[in-house]
C-alpha cells in the first residue's frame, strides 16, 4: 500500500511526497525512467507500423527496430538533458548547493508523469489522426503537471529562497513549452 500513497502523493500532492520520505538516490528514478522508456517505445510501435506501411516491405522492420530504440535511448537522453537544464538554472540563478545527482533524481520523477503522457496520446491517436495543436496542447498540460514535482523536488533538495526556485523552475519550463510551440509551428 506504501507504494500507491507515494505514487499518489508524487501525481497529486508533491509538497508531501518530497517532504516526507522520499526515496534518496538515483535507484527509484533510474527505475522509473526506465519503465517509462519501455512504456514510450511500446506505444510507439502502432505510430511506427503506419509509417513502416509506407515503405517498401524489407524496409518496414527496419524502421520499427530503430524508432524503438530511438525511444528507449532518447528517454534517458532527455532525462540528462533536462535536468542539466534545471542544474544549470539552479546553480547560477539560485546559487544552490545541491548536487547534479540531487537535480537528477528529481528529474528522474517526473517520468511518471511522462508516461502517463505518452500512454494518453497513443489513447487519442486510436481514436483517429489527432491534429498537432490537440497534441501539443496535451503536451503542455502535461508539463504544467511536472512543474510542481521540479518545484518541490529542488526545494527539498536545495537551498534557494522561494522567489528564486519560481525563476530556476519557470525558466526550464517556458523554454520547454517553446520548444514544443515551435515545434507545432514547424509541423
Amino acid at each position: 500500500m506504501h507504494i500507491f500513497s507515494s505514487l499518489y502523493n508524487l501525481l497529486f500532492d508533491q509538497k508531501t511526497f518530497f517532504s516526507g520520505n522520499a526515496p534518496s538516490g538515483l535507484k527509484i528514478p533510474i527505475l522509473v525512467t526506465a519503465l517509462y522508456a519501455v512504456v514510450s517505445a511500446l506505444v510507439s510501435i502502432p505510430l511506427l507500423s503506419e509509417a513502416a506501411a509506407l515503405v517498401p516491405a524489407e524496409l518496414s522492420g527496419i524502421i520499427i527496430g530503430t524508432g524503438v530504440v530511438s525511444s528507449l535511448i532518447g528517454a534517458f537522453i532527455s532525462w540528462v538533458f533536462v535536468s542539466v537544464l534545471f542544474f544549470a538554472c539552479l546553480k547560477f540563478i539560485g546559487y544552490a548547493a545541491c548536487s547534479f545527482k540531487d537535480v537528477l533524481a528529481v528529474c528522474g520523477y517526473v517520468s511518471v508523469i511522462s508516461g502517463i503522457s505518452a500512454v494518453l496520446t497513443v489513447l487519442v491517436w486510436f481514436i483517429g489522426p489527432a491534429p498537432a495543436v490537440l497534441l501539443v496542447v496535451l503536451e503542455l498540460v502535461f508539463l504544467l503537471w511536472s512543474v510542481p514535482v521540479w518545484y518541490f523536488g529542488f526545494s527539498a533538495v536545495c537551498d534557494v529562497p522561494a522567489k528564486k526556485m519560481r525563476v530556476c523552475v519557470a525558466v526550464p519550463a517556458v523554454l520547454m513549452a517553446a520548444v514544443s510551440l515551435l515545434s507545432l509551428i514547424g509541423a
